[in-house]
């Protein structure tokens, strides 16, 4: 059967022949939207869901023409079925039809249908937490509780990543505009005022936040918030209906606490638990019979549990808290109702209120404020406690004997399951005992083995049957390092056991270390019987062997690593004190290794570490004695001993070495088609020296490889005191500027800029000063570098930066204030992550500076990584904040990125205008400056004019704006407002 094809563009319905293996058959061609037909090789029943699949067996038994609906490759075909001949039917689609849903509104409309049915359990509020994290892919869920008194927030729960739980004073312009919007959704939440309250964003890294308010009766109760580790995509209207309703549900839960009720008859509740009593046994009876009682009586906490031996602790193997069973856990008895229960005469024990106050030190009970306690003590045939029934309560228990007479029906059959339960756990520990993995086998006196458990049998590669009744020593081997026969059996004979390591004698031959435990037992008639535990060693030996190499050699290298050369510098040095001669210590360090990891990745530099130990394995191995090792990423000893007896000689043979070493370095490094020169920096300590600590060698020619390096790549450094003595000034600098920093001994001092053409005030630079009490200044240029090898820059750099705000906001009484404040800012302190968020406050702290505030930084800050540069002064301008490029034309120079960076200003160094009344080419390479600003819009400012001709000269070139002792030198804030006032008359008189 073959209908004709219809054009292929026009038609959207299409024909097949189902036969009566439910294959199918195309007739037409494929309509024009293109679409995924079912697979012709299967069959189409395996291709449908259950339900398809019966509709479409049912339609094909009944033998009618018929329509139905089935989805086919995720999309929904509207079929008409009739029967031709042979069993075969006549299939039509139209494939015009889409099968399209709103997942968020059926989830919706799912979770209102168990809200409304009163059939169904309500949801609990990790239920709907869930529902949170799955349907909107958030990373943290927060439930707020608000306490309008006091306008805080306390979280109340969280679901996600972690949190810490600590109450928010929250601005009532966020509250406000929370429940005028009904929702707020943030990205960039760091540097969201209305969030400024909310300090922890930015430690966790939370990008994005959606916040919904709790309503009940239209006063806010709380807010639910939504935070995302990483930007999500715009929140859809359907989002937003989806989280309103699920915090309405919240704002229910939270606000309607559950009262426990008892009204049910004794025999009603006795026949709810005929069921369980029935049905159940075992841990399945324990945990059906906690939830069923805690539902009946509305307890917060039902659980049961065996009592131990010592009748300290209570074993709990069931416990449900809020209705949701609990892994089992120990507690312990003392002081708590449990123990009081146990003692007492009678069973069952009530405690209807005040429970906690009686028991103040039982955790259980102040941990979830228990008011209400009652316990059924659970005793043996010899009236011993053995188990423990307990339901717990929050709110106070009305006087009740129906309560106690449930219990009082359930103690037998819960006695009989505790001591089943007890049973059983004590014939599985029997079992386990001898068939734990530690292998284990039983002796006669004559020591042939009567039984062996399976990890024995395993371990020895016996079968069974070949094992029992062999001589337990004939297992063994003789080694010199082991026990011998005679010395085992004394012990046995003289204290009835023995232990130590053996070699077992696998059946294949082979030998196992292993540590044997032999103890002698005896039964009621005194027949004696020799109990051996035996341990494979084997892993043990093995783990040890790695644990030594791991101490002792780099991974990397297979070199020695600094652990060794540590101990093996303390035998060296003792045994050069002992023949008295001299060694020398190498210490070598990779020039620019950093540079290489950065750029070219960890795995060329892994490469390059490899042959670098290669050649010096090579190295060394032509000298005798030496020693090897890599004590640090790319920091690699040489231990050299008997250099000679003197110290001329022993330095002259050292340094010949360091020489040998260089040379080892001249030939390029190959990596496949990349060839690298890389040079190494030597630090040299010689010993002994008398009085001095062993690791003290290593520091001092850690030291002298500092120095070399600063020397000069590639070069060699001897040790000496005078090198230490300079690093430990500067440490002790670095120490002293971070107390100055503490006790306020840093001073701004403001030094004015003006303009050239009218020499108009424009603004002030801010510079640093160090005035210690009862010391000399301490000038900028020796302490900032100390600063900027360490993390202090940052520190200073933000005191900086908030002094100068707080001045400029002072200044704004001033008539003569000035218009710009230029703060300089160090790379690491620009780079810092959380520079920017300390700037978006302090513009929110002082509004006065915003299109004032002008950071100063030096070219080499933002060309290392220009994309990122530019997107972190892209928003720095955001906030209002001005950038200029310091010493402009010393480093660099690059005019490319000038075009690519939003810079507001250039500050020319003073080395082009210490000179431009009387060169001709810094004249020249000025008015080039000049002219590119202008081009690009951007103010010049000219440092350290000190002459009337320097700045004739810039006049003559219409820069902009010039600083220099010309006119005033940086002086502190006082000096400043008088001489601004000394400004002032003079601009009057003129």
């Amino acid at each position: 059967m073959q209908l004709p094809a219809l054009y292929r563009p026009l038609h959207q319905l299409c024909f097949f022949r189902l036969d009566a293996q439910f294959y199918l058959t195309p007739l037409t061609a494929e309509p024009s939207d293109p679409l995924h037909l079912p697979d012709a090789t299967q069959s189409l029943l395996s291709q449908l869901s259950e339900n398809d699949r019966r509709q479409l067996e049912q339609v094909c038994a009944t033998g009618a023409a018929t329509r139905l609906a089935l989805t086919i490759k995720e999309r929904r075909w509207i079929c008409h079925l009739a029967p031709v001949d042979n069993h075969h039917w006549l299939l039509s689609a139209d494939m015009a039809a889409h099968q399209q849903c709103d997942q968020l509104g059926l989830t919706e409309w799912q979770l209102a249908q168990q809200w409304q049915d009163p059939q169904r359990p309500g949801f609990s509020m990790p239920e709907l937490m869930d529902s949170l994290l799955d349907e909107q892919h958030a990373d943290r869920v927060i439930l707020w509780r608000h306490y309008h008194d006091d306008e805080v927030l306390r979280p109340l729960y969280s679901q996600g990543m972690t949190f810490n739980f600590q109450p928010v004073k929250a601005e009532r312009h966020y509250l406000r505009t929370l429940q005028q919007r009904g929702a707020l959704s943030y990205s960039h939440c760091a540097e969201q005022p209305l969030l400024s309250a909310f300090n922890y964003l930015a430690t966790d890294g939370i990008v994005h936040r959606l916040d919904v308010p709790l309503l009940l009766e239209r006063r806010l109760i709380g807010v639910l918030s939504l935070e995302y580790a990483r930007p999500r995509a715009a929140v859809t209207p359907s989002d937003m209906q989806f989280v309103a309703s699920l915090a309405a549900q919240l704002a229910e839960l939270i606000s309607q606490p559950v009262k426990p009720e008892l009204s049910s008859t004794l025999d009603q509740q006795l026949a709810e638990l005929a069921p369980i009593l029935l049905r159940h046994t075992g841990q399945d009876f324990f945990n059906q019979l906690m939830l069923q009682l805690s539902r009946m009586f509305q307890a917060d906490i039902a659980m049961v549990g065996l009592i131990s031996a010592s009748q300290e602790k209570v074993r709990v193997v069931s416990c449900a808290i809020n209705g949701e069973l609990q892994p089992p856990f120990s507690s312990t008895l003392a002081g708590t109702p449990c123990q009081e229960n146990a003692n007492q005469t009678q069973n069952v024990v009530i405690y209807h209120q005040n429970v906690t106050a009686i028991f103040p030190h039982a955790p259980l009970l102040k941990k979830h404020n228990i008011q209400a306690y009652v316990g059924l003590s659970v005793k043996d045939s010899d009236h011993n406690t053995v188990g423990k029934l307990a339901l717990f309560f929050k709110q106070a228990l009305p006087a009740s004997s129906q309560l106690q007479s449930v219990l009082e029906q359930l103690e037998y059959r819960v006695a009989a399951e505790l001591l089943r339960r007890r049973d059983q756990e004590t014939l599985m520990v029997a079992a386990v005992a001898f068939d734990a993995q530690q292998g284990q086998f039983i002796t006669d006196s004559e020591l042939h083995i009567q039984r062996a458990n399976q990890a024995f049998i395993k371990l020895s590669g016996y079968l069974c049957n070949n094992l029992l009744g062999r001589s337990a020593l004939s297992l063994r081997t003789d080694t010199p390092f082991h026990a011998g026969i005679d010395t085992i059996t004394h012990s046995l004979e003289q204290h009835q056991t023995w232990y130590g390591e053996q070699q077992l004698t696998r059946a294949d031959g082979q030998t196992v270390p292993v540590a044997l435990r032999m103890s002698q037992v005896k039964d009621k008639l005194g027949v004696v019987h020799y109990v051996c535990d035996v341990e494979d060693l084997s892993e043990q030996k093995l783990t040890q062997q790695r644990i030594e190499t791991m101490a002792y050699f780099d991974k990397l290298t297979g070199l020695h690593n600094r652990h060794y050369m540590v101990d093996h510098i303390s035998h060296t040095i003792a045994q050069a004190e002992e023949e008295s001669s001299r060694g020398a210590l190498l210490l070598l360090d990779l020039d620019g290794f950093k540079s290489i990891n950065d750029s070219l990745g960890y795995r060329i530099g892994d490469s390059l570490l490899i042959q670098v130990a290669e050649r010096l394995r090579q190295f060394s191995a032509r000298i005798d004695g030496v020693s090897l090792a890599r004590i640090g990423s790319d920091e690699f000893v040489l231990l050299c001993p008997r250099l000679g007896h003197g110290y001329t000689q022993a330095k002259t043979r050292a340094e010949q070495l360091a020489h040998s070493l260089g040379e080892q370095f001249l030939l390029p490094f190959q990596f496949e088609s990349l060839r690298l020169h890389v040079s190494t920096s030597i630090g040299i300590s010689l010993f002994p020296v008398a009085g001095l600590g062993l690791e003290e060698y290593l520091r001092q020619a850690d030291t002298a490889n500092h120095i070399a390096k600063q020397v000069a790549p590639g070069s060699h450094v001897f040790f000496s005191q005078e090198m230490a003595d300079e690093i430990q000034e500067r440490l002790a600098l670095a120490n002293a500027l971070q107390q100055a920093l503490i006790n306020n001994e840093l001073e701004l001092y403001f030094q004015p800029q003006q303009r050239v053409v009218d020499n108009q005030l424009s603004g002030v630079e801010v510079l640093l000063r160090w005035l210690p009490e009862g010391r000399l200044p301490i000038p900028p240029s020796v302490f900032i570098p100390i600063a900027e090898e360490t993390s202090l820059i940052c520190d200073i750099g933000s005191w900086v930066l908030q002094q100068a705000c707080v001045r400029f906001d002072a200044w704004q009484a001033l008539a003569n204030r000035p218009e710009r404040l230029s703060v300089n800012i160090s790379a690491r302190h620009f780079n810092s992550p959380d520079f920017i968020s300390q700037l978006s406050l302090l513009m929110h702290q002082y509004p006065s500076c915003r299109h004032h505030l002008t950071l100063e930084v030096t070219e080499g800050v933002f060309l290392e990584n220009l994309p990122e540069s530019r997107s972190r002064m892209a928003r720095i301008k955001s906030l209002g904040v001005n950038i200029s490029i310091d010493d402009f034309g010393t480093g660099y120079s690059s005019f490319a990125y000038l075009r690519e960076l939003p810079v507001d200003e250039l500050k020319l160094d003073r080395a082009f205008i210490q000179y431009v009344a009387e060169r001709p080419q810094d004249k020249a390479i000025i008015t080039c400056l000049l002219e590119l600003a202008r081009t690009l819009n951007m103010v010049v400012v000219a440092e350290g004019v000190e002459t009337p001709a320097q700045l004739a000269a810039l006049a003559e070139l219409n820069c902009d704006t010039y600083q220099g002792y010309l006119r005033a030198r940086p002086m502190s804030e006082d000096n400043l407002i008088t001489w601004l006032k000394q400004n002032e008359k003079q601009s009057e008189k003129q």
